[in-house]
């Protein structure tokens, strides 16, 4: 695989938390940044990359090949932060943001940035 993606992501913005990687139904990287502490529990985390972030992106890329030429990312908005999904080779990247980050700015960022690793 390389350098690790959170190596690359990491710098792009002083907001980004957390960085996963799933590929092929496996955690392949979980990083959180350091001066960053998560707000919960790793194995949710470890469930929300497993579980839920793959299911996410199968419906939006489902409706999104119908007719809207498929699906770049999905932005989730919780509470505490943003998380941003990223279909990425056979499976997906993760990326935790503070609350107050321009997602949408990043999440063109990070797009063009997977995409040149792809």
């Amino acid at each position: 695989m390389g350098v690790p993606l959170s190596k690359e992501l990491f710098p792009l913005d002083g907001r980004i938390r957390y960085v996963a990687v799933n590929a092929g139904g496996a955690i392949v990287e979980m990083e959180q940044r350091a001066e960053r502490p998560s707000y919960n529990p790793p194995e949710t985390d470890r469930m929300e990359e497993l579980i839920v972030n793959p299911i996410v992106l199968e419906a939006t890329r489902r409706r999104g090949d119908l007719d809207l030429g498929g699906v770049r990312w999905v932005i989730i908005r919780y509470g505490l932060q943003y998380q941003m999904v990223f279909p990425h080779a056979s499976g997906h990247v993760s990326v935790g943001v503070e609350a107050d980050g321009d997602v949408t700015e990043l999440a063109g960022r990070i797009s063009d940035l997977l995409d040149r690793r792809a």
